[in-house]
């Protein structure tokens, strides 16, 4: 007995903001509601709980819905058919409503949403349904996404079913929830576009979807993507609808496209959004039983039933699609495989993200029984990942072929690899004694022996190595001064290198920052580094003034004041040196000069990043007067062979002009440096005229004495 379940209509919601829109929870009435999406001041994205009462009761059919009718393979016999058409078994899951949801239902089944095990689910009139609670956001985003979304969205947009714009309904199974959206409108109220698109979620142990796999998504026509209400016009544009499953860790997840023209252009799950024509039509069977960021390729046909009956002489001619989910990975090989078919032919289109196998053959008498078309592609992953699918093709009866396990053949170190056996088999019993047709062992040697009727088959054979994973060390100098860059690398090599800064060059020249590496061995093992601190520090421009500034007499007291620029870091020492008078401390220094001279004034600055700058300047100490010879005698001994004005060279641009007795002039120089030497003058006396730039003269005579 089915018993259907009353529907409630809600009176009051609560509005609950997004983390990234600074969540605060709003109480309002449905008509506040609808006024607030129709003038525009709801926010795009958003969560909506309804106040509602308990389900009064939720049945579970134990009868499977009839559907997935095994069609002819060409043109005119039609296909599979995933669409499964509600009937009287299902359940009305909500009444004409925009932006609805069912209460909780109970499961009767666990559902494995990449690690976390679920018995219960909300249905959301837009598209999806939802495992922590309700969600009426009508405005679509991308997976991944936070804990607020975790969700299964065959088709996530505004979808509106007032005004007889189409049904949500549902069935439960014991193994099994089936949901269907069937020829719904977009809000506000529109029904010139519409959509039929279909979810089924198992526990993994239903033959439905194929055991092993537990989400399936399936598409009639459909036909509009974007809502008024999400910056839509006649049902396109503004936020894309979203396709995919949201674990709510910003990991895991899978995204299939997102949508918002017509058309049926498709780039990609992570391209430009994408035309809605492209879904038509299409099934997508997966797993999320698996909590991983590397997800092997999708794989989506019209014939992924369990066998496709064809007649002799009949043209059959079927695409298989295999999809990359991820962003930043693209298919990097593929083909179909039918060896018991000898007029099999194929032709491949490949864009990268999406790689279409388009098989032809006619069989003939000779190829009467069962043959399977298997199909692989892999994936540039990291590890790289395969995904195999089997056609079963009935020319009339014999014995299915074998299962075939696939799966990687290296287990990394503390970890384990997946193995699976293909579908379509009553039971499964490995080697190993573990049952069903997913396993996660060790290193080994593995076979399993799958049932089909009376047929026990056994399976080829696949051997697991085991492999190290790697420790990557960062190696290199973590600080240095003057803002240059560090240069960091590995202790050891590896194949190859995933830094936190997007490089993937063995050495990276990084700033200031945290910075650590991921790394995979030959064996195709990975490994993080622990995460080292680099700093780049910035080195100061050592500077000071002095007062007095300039040249200065004996006993004058300079003061020396710190201008340096710290360039951004804070400076925390400044040592002076008084040339090898003596040192001091501070950021102001005196000195006072008790001799003439020339003098080297240091000054060192350190900042709490430990760099240095040094300054010099040069503290010219000159006499109060100056000495003026009476005789020089240039002979060559080293002794009075110049005529030298003692003190005249600390002072600048002195002026010196000499005379004969006869008052010619003989010698000139307009900054005297006690250089001349009277050569090629006779012996005897001359006069000098010594002009300092103050104005100051002084004057005499000076005798020449070879």
């Amino acid at each position: 007995m089915y018993i259907m379940r009353s529907f409630i209509p809600t009176t009051l919601l609560a509005l609950a903001l997004s983390p990234a829109l600074h969540a605060q929870t709003v109480t309002m009435s449905v008509e506040e509601y609808q006024e607030r999406k129709a003038d525009g001041t709801l926010p795009p994205q958003f969560h909506v709980t309804y106040s509602t009462l308990p389900v009064a009761g939720v049945s579970v059919n134990t009868a499977k819905p009839q559907g997935r009718p095994k069609g002819g393979g060409g043109q005119v016999n039609g296909d599979c058919n995933c669409w499964i058409q509600p009937t009287g078994e299902y359940t009305l899951a909500m009444g004409p409503n925009d932006d609805n949801s069912t209460n909780q239902i109970p499961l009767p089944f666990q559902f494995n949403l990449y690690g976390d095990l679920y018995s219960s689910c909300w249905i959301n009139n837009n598209g999806n349904i939802t495992f922590t609670g309700s969600v009426g956001s009508y405005s679509a985003g991308g997976f991944p996404a936070g804990t607020d979304t975790v969700m299964v969205a065959p088709f996530w947009g505004d979808v509106d079913t007032r005004n007889g714009l189409g049904t949500v309904k549902y069935l439960i199974t014991p193994t099994a929830l089936y949901v269907n959206w069937d020829n719904v409108g977009y809000y506000s109220v529109h029904g010139d576009l519409r959509n039929s698109f279909q979810l089924i979620i198992t526990d993994g142990t239903d033959p439905v979807i194929g055991v092993g796999k537990n989400v399936s998504f399936c598409y009639k026509d459909m036909q509009w993507t974007t809502g008024d209400a999400s910056g839509g016009h006649n049902g396109f544009g503004g936020y894309p609808a979203t396709v995919g499953a949201n674990r709510g860790n910003d990991v895991d997840f899978i995204q299939f496209g997102r949508f918002d023209h017509a058309g049926s252009s498709y780039d990609g799950p992570f391209g430009q959004p994408d035309g809605i024509s492209w879904l038509s039509g299409q099934n997508f069977t997966f797993t999320t039983a698996v909590s991983t960021q590397n997800i092997p390729p999708i794989v989506s046909s019209s014939f992924l039933c369990d066998t496709v009956h064809v007649c002799n002489g009949e043209l059959v001619d079927f695409n298989v699609t295999f999809l990359t989910p991820e962003a930043d990975q693209v298919i990097t090989a593929g083909s179909g495989s039918a060896p018991t078919l000898p007029g099999y032919q194929e032709t491949i289109t490949d864009n990268g993200t999406t790689y279409v196998i388009n098989s032809q053959f006619i069989p003939t008498v000779d190829d009467v029984g069962f043959h399977t078309i298997t199909y692989t592609a892999t994936d540039n992953g990291n590890p790289a990942l395969t995904t195999t699918v089997d056609i079963v093709i009935e020319v009339t009866y014999t014995p299915v072929p074998p299962p075939i396990i696939t799966g990687d053949t290296i287990a990394c170190e503390g970890q384990g690899v997946v193995l699976t056996a293909q579908d379509g088999f009553e039971t499964y019993l490995w080697n190993n004694m573990y049952n069903g047709p997913v396993i996660l062992v060790g290193p080994g040697t593995y076979q399993v022996y799958a049932t089909a009727g009376f047929c026990r088959l056994a399976s080829n054979t696949i051997t697991v190595t085991g492999a190290p994973t790697p420790h990557p060390v960062i190696d290199g100098v973590l600080f240095n001064c003057g803002g240059n860059p560090a240069v960091l690398s590995t202790t050891e090599p590896y194949a190859a290198y995933n830094w936190s800064n997007g490089s993937h060059d063995p050495t990276v020249s990084v700033g200031t920052g945290t910075y650590s590496v991921s790394v995979t061995n030959n064996e195709g093992c990975n490994g993080t580094s622990p995460s080292v601190n680099v700093n780049s520090a910035n080195s100061p421009d050592a500077m000071f003034s002095s007062d007095p500034t300039g040249e200065v007499f004996p006993g004058t007291t300079v003061v020396y004041t710190n201008t340096t620029n710290p360039n951004g870091t804070t400076i925390v020492s400044w040592v002076w040196t008084f040339d090898t008078l003596g040192t001091a401390m501070g950021q102001t220094a005196s000195w006072t000069y008790d001799m003439p001279g020339i003098y080297a004034v240091t000054l060192t600055v350190t900042t709490t990043d430990g760099c240095t700058d040094t300054f010099v300047y040069h503290q010219v100490v000159i006499p109060t007067d100056i000495f003026q010879p009476n005789v020089f005698s240039p002979n060559g001994d080293g002794y009075n062979d110049v005529l030298e004005f003692s003190g005249a060279e600390f002072y600048p641009n002195t002026s010196l002009k000499v005379f004969n007795r006869w008052g010619q002039e003989v010698f000139s120089s307009s900054n005297y440096k006690n250089t001349w030497k009277g050569t090629d003058m006779p012996e005897g006396t001359y006069f000098y005229i010594l002009k300092l730039q103050s104005g100051k003269d002084y004057t005499g005579q000076v005798t020449l004495l070879r």
